[in-house]
């Protein structure tokens, strides 16, 4: 009798266990669906098209900024050229 119950309770067991590693793969395999469409997310050709349709281009010129103290205060910035204001709610 104690054989059988000792049986029973080793085949209940192994039965949980393999509940557990089903359920840890379906865990598995939804998370490496979830980093998948992250990581395309993130590709370097989709952030560009994305950026493009941001208007955010390569600048044709880069101006460095000179160093300067900390302690000074520094002049409002002076630019040049036109840039169309745009409504984020239009983009």
């Amino acid at each position: 009798m104690v054989s059988l119950a000792g049986s029973m309770f080793v085949a209940n067991r192994q039965m949980e266990i393999h509940q557990l590693q089903s359920q840890l793969l379906q865990d598995q395999s939804a998370y490496a669906v979830q980093i998948g469409s992250l990581t395309e997310k993130s590709a370097p050709s989709l952030i560009a098209s994305q950026a493009g349709a941001l208007h955010l281009v390569e600048p044709v010129t880069v101006t460095q900024v000179p160093s300067t103290s900390l302690d000074a205060i520094l002049p409002l910035p002076k630019f040049s050229g036109y840039a169309p204001v745009t409504s984020r709610t239009i983009r």
